[in-house]
């Protein structure tokens, strides 16, 4: 016994690392790994540098060159001095030390508006990262009670199949004694053939379930047991769930904010028309004297420093059309948050009502399974007393198992209702983790 232990602790890590997880758990887990909240990070650092990109048009730049000729040919220039023309060449420098400054002093305000265009995407991506981490854990909540709900469902499948099995077994054998027909055997067989079925239904769901959690966690599959129990839902939490509130909704603000950084990139695209000023000094060492690349001695000094203004008076249409594009964008974009608002409410009026409705199943069956289980008391009781034959038993035994399957899809739905309102509403009104 004990070698086989020890064999399972060596070569088996699922035995090894088998654990319960509860819905806490889980959660951090997907905090800490998901890929959507990975890619949704890297898309809010990504909009992060390009406001970062957008100072460019406030600071000054700064360059510095080397250059070096190793064939020339000088121009020539003629000069009359009275005796004659004289051509003179032109000396350029062998070797240049380069050192050049800008500073952009006004540019029609089209780089305050890009600031302000890339500070209302950065917004935007943060409204988005929230957005994703909040609809992800909803939606492993949602996937975790979905996991609880089949596994559930396939305890009861394997209950009803193990109870018809045994009436399968009394009906053969009242049979045999003579005191049951055939068609008592034939029924029971046919009840015992469509719960196989269901069982196996119920097993695939049950492993898809776990499959999707996975996925949302950000890994191929879900092995491990699931600790958890449907979560009470009160009075109280329909009352919060009766109104729509959209000002929480991180994800139509995200489009508001997207919408406004288009608005800006409009309005900086449209000053193409502006001329623009700045400021700029260069600083040369150079050596004009000789071919020598280091010979300090021969190299000379010069500098220079201005102003000077560009006027973009035509450049083939194309700023007129980035503003013309960043505009239709910004309409696209207003568009979708109406569009967006518009589904918003339609799924909180659906799942409002699939609310009341899975509440009000839920408190019936509640009512149902006392009266399945005193109603299976009952028909035990008789059948030992003679008033009463196993085909009464077996009504009510599949009465209470289709009152248990009943009471926990009115579970799952009430808490699919509870989680489609909250990511309709963009709030969060019931605590699954307590």
């Amino acid at each position: 016994m004990l070698k086989t232990v020890l064999y399972y602790l060596i070569f088996s890590p699922t035995f090894l690392f088998a654990q319960n997880v509860n819905l806490k758990t889980v959660l951090n887990e997907a905090s800490a790994g998901s890929p959507l909240i990975e890619k949704s990070q890297a898309q809010y650092d990504e909009v992060s540098w390009k406001k970062t990109e957008a100072l460019q048009g406030f600071l000054p730049t700064l360059t510095g060159g080397i250059n070096y000729y190793t064939l020339k040919k000088y121009t020539l220039t003629d000069i009359n001095l009275g005796s004659g023309p004289v051509s003179v060449p032109q000396i350029v420098p062998t070797t240049t030390y380069s050192l050049t400054a800008t500073i952009p002093l006004f540019d029609g305000f089209a780089s305050t508006n890009r600031y302000l265009a890339g500070s209302h995407l950065e917004k935007s991506a943060q409204l988005d990262l929230d957005w994703t981490r909040f609809s992800l854990q909803k939606n492993i909540t949602l996937q975790f009670y979905k996991v609880i709900a089949a596994r559930s469902l396939k305890e009861v499948s394997e209950q009803n199949l193990k109870t018809l099995t045994d009436h399968l077994k009394d009906a053969e054998a009242l049979k045999k004694a003579g005191i049951a027909t055939s068609y008592d055997v034939l029924r029971v067989e046919v009840q015992v053939s469509e719960a196989k079925a269901e069982i196996l239904n119920a097993s695939d769901n049950f492993e898809i379930a776990k499959n999707k959690l996975g996925e949302l966690l950000g890994k191929d599959t879900e092995s491990r047991d699931l600790e958890g129990s449907f979560p009470k839902i009160s009075n109280e939490t329909l009352q919060t769930a009766k109104v729509l509130k959209l000002s929480s909704r991180a994800d139509l603000l995200a489009l508001q904010e997207k919408s406004q950084s288009l608005q800006n990139l409009d309005s900086a695209a449209g000053r193409y028309w502006v001329p623009k000023i700045g400021a700029f000094g260069q600083y040369q060492y150079y050596n004009n004297i000789n071919d020598h690349f280091s010979d300090s001695d021969h190299f000379r000094e010069s500098y220079l420093v201005g102003l000077n203004m560009t006027w973009n008076l035509f450049d083939g249409m194309g700023s007129i059309a980035k503003s013309h594009q960043a505009a239709a964008q910004s309409i696209q974009l207003q568009a979708n948050v109406k569009i967006t608002e518009l589904k918003a409410k339609q799924d909180f009026e659906f799942w409002k009502r699939k609310l009341n409705y899975f509440k009000t199943i839920y408190d019936s069956k509640i009512i149902d399974i006392e009266k399945s289980s005193e109603s299976v008391r009952l028909a035990q009781a008789g059948r030992r007393a003679g008033t009463r034959t196993s085909t009464d038993l077996l009504d009510s035994e599949l009465d209470l198992f289709r009152s248990r399957a009943s009471l926990v899809n009115a579970q799952i739905g009430l808490v699919e209702s509870i989680i489609n309102i909250e990511l309709s509403t963009g709030l969060s009104i019931y605590d699954f983790e307590k």
